[in-house]
């Protein structure tokens, strides 16, 4: 079965803090040539598989320092802010509603704030 849809993402950048506006499948986020740090992210569905509640988008980061962060989903934050740590990897998951994604661990925060 195909549904019909994409994502939309936001970024967290060091000294820019978070974008305003939701970028789009395969748009560039963060920045390019101005040494700053991507930090954290937001990841939400778009179309058919937004709008019928039968999909949800998991992520989480591996951060600086860190390591792997908690599992947020459908655009909550993910990664860290106001700690100057680089986000370093970022995994994406699209699941049926009510299943669980690897490495979920709900003890595990999905975004550290300094």
């Amino acid at each position: 079965m195909t549904v019909s849809g994409g994502v939309e993402y936001r970024d967290h950048v060091q000294l820019k803090g978070r974008d305003k506006t939701w970028d789009r499948d395969g748009a560039l986020a963060g920045t390019t040539g101005q040494a700053r740090r991507l930090e954290a992210v937001r990841v939400s569905l778009t179309g058919v598989a937004a709008k019928d509640g039968n999909y949800s988008v998991w992520y989480r980061v591996h951060s600086q320092s860190y390591g792997w962060l908690g599992m947020a989903h459908d655009g909550q934050e993910a990664g860290t802010t106001g700690l100057a740590k680089r986000a370093e990897a970022i995994d994406v998951q699209v699941l049926p509603q009510g299943q669980v994604p690897r490495g979920y661990d709900a003890s595990k925060a999905a975004c550290v704030n300094g």
